[in-house]
């Protein structure tokens, strides 16, 4: 009896995985499939090229977006997540639709949102116009934190992982992406001084866990751009409500303190923790996300402005 080919590759594991997944022909026979399932429209498939996942819009209301079968936790994380926030907080963020597996890959079938990237024009706005945004991702940030966590317990240890075995952790990891000995070297020292990333005695929250401007939606209207959506919640976790504020700080208000106190602000915290050990601790949480390559961060931040020492970068990127 013969057997059906297969739509999706098999891979041994995430450099596989990694090396094929921009070639879009490989995705296509498992989308179309996906939507038929579903009874979505398959004949106009638009993907989009970024980001670690396939993500394929179907049309211009749905969305389909596949994972490799070692990250099923990703997408339960951001299934679970987004069906939890959905319309409460103030923006639009995805409607789960459908989800399932296919060949062992998990998929979710997503509302399209509406508007375009906020890095798309971030950097055109006018100051006027950062600094209401600044003081809406802030507000936005609080109302996700206030939502009740306790359904949640599944993404706690994603969070233990995420500040576990420091130090030893972070210094194998940027060693291994070649980072330079001088800067390696720092971050025991860094990361004590930083103490503690997992206070005790504070509620954990529902992280997003990558709150940056790659994952939030702006429209414009009557020539003013305003927040319009949220989407991404596969890095979402249970932990400690500062951690959410490095992503920002780092790729929308970096260098602006006036932005990061408007945010922060806005967020609700109180002036008296706006000092130089929270920008130590935002710079911590930044060396211990896996997300944030330091050569990036040296090459953007620390060249030509005299930073040396970790200390340096942090007051830099997070002033306050």
């Amino acid at each position: 009896m013969p057997t059906s080919t297969p739509l999706l590759p098999a891979v041994a594991g995430r450099d596989e995985y990694v090396s094929i997944q921009p070639d879009t022909a490989i995705w296509l026979p498992a989308i179309r499939a996906i939507c038929e399932r579903h009874g979505f429209p398959a004949g106009a498939l638009e993907r989009f090229s970024g980001g670690t996942n396939v993500v394929f819009a179907s049309g211009p209301d749905w969305i389909v977006k596949l994972y490799p079968p070692y990250w099923l936790n990703l997408c339960e994380a951001d299934r679970t997540v987004a069906e939890h926030v959905h319309g409460k907080l103030g923006v639009a963020t995805p409607e789960i639709l459908a989800h399932g597996t296919l060949e062992g890959w998990p998929y979710l079938v997503m509302r399209r949102l509406a508007g375009i990237q906020l890095h798309e024009v971030w950097a055109g706005l006018d100051e006027a116009s950062q600094f209401r945004i600044a003081e809406d991702l802030g507000a936005l940030l609080a109302r996700l934190h206030a939502l009740p966590a306790g359904a949640f317990q599944h993404l706690a240890p994603k969070w233990a992982a995420f500040v576990g075995d420091l130090p030893d952790r972070c210094v194998q990891h940027h060693r291994a992406s070649g980072i330079d000995e001088r800067w390696v070297a720092q971050i025991p020292g860094f990361l004590a001084r930083a103490a503690p990333l997992d206070p005790s005695g504070i509620a954990p929250v529902i992280l997003n866990g990558d709150f940056h401007d790659g994952h939030l939606l702006v429209v414009e209207e009557r020539g003013r751009w305003r927040l319009s959506g949220m989407f991404d919640f596969d890095d979402a976790m249970l932990g400690f409500y500062q951690s959410d504020f490095a992503s920002p700080g780092l790729f929308v208000m970096a260098r602006r303190p006036v932005l990061l106190r408007a945010f922060l602000r806005a967020y609700g915290e109180p002036e008296s923790r706006l000092d130089a050990a929270l920008s130590a601790r935002l710079m911590a949480y930044t060396l211990v996300h896996r997300y944030r390559p330091f050569d990036w961060i040296l090459e953007e931040f620390a060249a030509g402005r005299g930073c040396t020492t970790l200390d340096d970068l942090a007051s830099t990127i997070y002033a306050l």
